[in-house]
């Protein structure tokens, strides 16, 4: 029987796979380009996100850029 998710629930492992993409992608951008201020829990939501990523064979690709 396949997992039901629920993007509403505080737990990662209950989320959809494209709503953890959506959310990494954003706290990528929060906490590399300085576009807001962000805390210690944003750093940790990002951190839980990529792990549950992680262990759906997901694997996150991001470029190092230079001005």
């Amino acid at each position: 029987m396949p997992k039901k998710y629920n993007d509403n629930s505080n737990e990662f492992k209950d989320w959809t796979t494209k709503k953890l993409k959506q959310e990494a992608k954003y706290y990528h951008e929060l906490i590399n380009n300085n576009v807001s201020s962000y805390g210690s829990h944003d750093i940790q939501n990002f951190i839980g996100i990529q792990l549950e990523l992680d262990n759906r064979g997901i694997q996150i690709n991001t470029n190092l850029c230079f001005n």
